[in-house]
């Protein structure tokens, strides 16, 4: 009896193993396999107090729907020491901030929108700077980016590069790296964190594009592209009810997209209501204006402009209509009213 007992104890140890071993090697190479044992919200991000092994991290990423005892895999990640959440008011010892989490041990990325079209921390609006994945934008095909080195800062922990991509400037933050003002450089992804203050620098930057990864060699062909984003920003907008009478000469949010290219380079004039509203970002500040109208979906207008609005104000503005605008780091509108002003 007791020599059957001592058999079946080892078979079973064995079966576990076996389990064990069989489950580590499903997953993909540096792929962590964590359970949730609390979540946070807050209106741009979820937070994630998971259990890796024998640790619990705390994860972040772009604001998605997420329950205790759910399992989620991921591959790398930035760890923020010391990293103060303004929404939660809780400052946590550190934070492991992740492009991308997934359902999927094969980091399938389908309902997760990569945190690059999204903003941390809660400090700002949805994505000003991902204006390319409002109602109004064009999802792009890759997020491989190729930048010039302007300037660079040291820290004990982390360089910063203040890099040049097309028209646009863009500071950038990696893990401490030999750089150099010049070189170029090549990267996939990010995670914007806008008035990111670093205590060593004693500097407060408007924004800071947090990287995994960095490298003087060119991203693959072949590499993974990003998910396409889908028109609605980490949080969508939401069509709200507004009803907005027109006065001679102003155009209709539906009428702009539906005959954008009539439109294109001209100044008009324009009615609404303020969705949306963000200050100082790029030097601008950023309107989202409905009026009721829809054409194809479209029915939120992206604005630039250096006035001061409310959500909720019904306002009148004129301004030029841009077509096919690219702020760089696949940031793209196809239709962009800028440098409006308010109509007293």
């Amino acid at each position: 009896m007791k020599k059957l007992m001592f058999i079946a104890a080892i078979v079973g140890l064995f079966s576990a193993c076996k389990s064990n071993g069989s489950s580590d090697q499903t997953l993909p190479e540096g792929v962590h396999s964590v359970i949730v044992n609390e979540v946070l919200q807050t209106s741009q991000y979820t937070y994630l107090h998971v259990k890796d092994g024998n640790s619990e991290p705390w994860l972040a990423v772009t604001k998605m729907d997420a329950n205790v005892g759910e399992t989620y895999y991921f591959k790398d990640g930035l760890p923020m020491k010391d990293f103060q959440s303004k929404e939660l008011n809780r400052t946590f010892s550190e934070v492991l901030f992740l492009d991308n989490i997934s359902k999927d041990p094969n980091l399938t990325f389908n309902a997760v929108p990569p945190a690059s079209v999204a903003l941390a921390n809660g400090s700002m609006d949805a994505a000003e700077m991902n204006q390319g994945a409002n109602s109004n934008a064009t999802a792009t095909s890759s997020d491989a980016h190729k930048v010039v080195a302007k300037e660079v800062l040291q820290t004990s922990q982390y360089t910063y590069i203040l890099g040049k991509e097309g028209d646009a400037d863009h500071w950038l933050a990696a893990k401490k790296m030999d750089a150099k003002v010049g070189e170029t450089y090549y990267f996939t992804g990010g995670l914007p964190m806008t008035k990111f203050e670093s205590k060593e620098l004693k500097r407060t930057f408007d924004e800071v594009f947090f990287l995994d990864n960095i490298s003087t060699t060119p991203v693959a062909a072949n590499a993974q592209e990003a998910p396409v984003v889908s028109s609605g920003s980490a949080i969508p907008l939401e069509k709200k009810e507004v009803t907005v009478k027109k006065d001679k000469g102003e155009i209709s949010i539906a009428s702009l997209f539906e005959n954008k290219k009539t439109y294109s380079g001209k100044t008009i004039k324009i009615k609404g209501q303020v969705s949306k509203f963000s200050a100082g970002i790029m030097k601008k500040n950023w309107i989202h204006l409905q009026d009721g109208t829809d054409f194809s979906g479209k029915f939120d207008l992206t604005i630039t402009t250096d006035q001061v609005v409310k959500v909720g104000d019904n306002i009148t503005l004129e301004g030029k209509i841009t077509l096919d605008k690219d702020f760089g780091f696949g940031y793209f509108y196809d239709v962009i009213m800028e440098e409006a002003k308010l109509i007293k």
